[in-house]
Formats: structure tokens, C-alpha cells, sequence
């Protein structure tokens, strides 16, 4: 399975999501691709990205959608 990465950047007030590649992000990260910013750790406390200053956070995984399961109650008597 290949190994996917959301980077959530902010700067200048604008957020970018971007779903990549290991080798992607390990290139952009060498290039300086989000120019100097620093990397965090977990998700600040103010989830507003607008308040993260020019900060990226980096997400492993994979996006999942719920999906709808129908539950049907039938009530009977003699």
C-alpha cells in the first residue's frame, strides 16, 4: 500500500490542503517547497488555521466517508 500525506499549510491567511506522496513530501521538504516554516507536532489548540502563523502540519493516512447504514424498528403484537 502506498503511503499517503494530507500537508495542511497556512501563510499569509490562506490554507492549502494537499494529499501527496512520501516522495513527494521528502522533496518538497528538501526544496524548501512551503518555504521556512516550521512543522507541527499536533494540531494547536485554536483549530482556526488562521492562527497557526506559517506553520504546516503534516497528516499520514488515507480519507474515509461514513456511510449511511438504514436501521428499521418493527413493533408487533396479536
Amino acid at each position: 500500500m502506498k503511503e499517503t500525506y494530507f500537508v495542511i499549510h497556512n501563510s499569509e491567511g490562506d490554507t492549502t490542503v494537499e494529499e501527496i506522496s512520501k516522495e513527494t513530501l521528502l522533496e518538497r521538504i528538501e526544496e524548501r517547497y512551503w518555504g521556512n516554516v516550521n512543522f507541527l507536532d499536533s494540531i494547536p489548540k485554536d483549530n482556526d488555521t488562521n492562527y497557526w502563523g506559517e506553520n504546516t502540519i503534516i497528516i499520514k493516512g488515507r480519507i474515509v466517508t461514513p456511510n449511511a447504514e438504514q436501521i428499521v424498528t418493527r413493533y408487533n403484537i396479536e
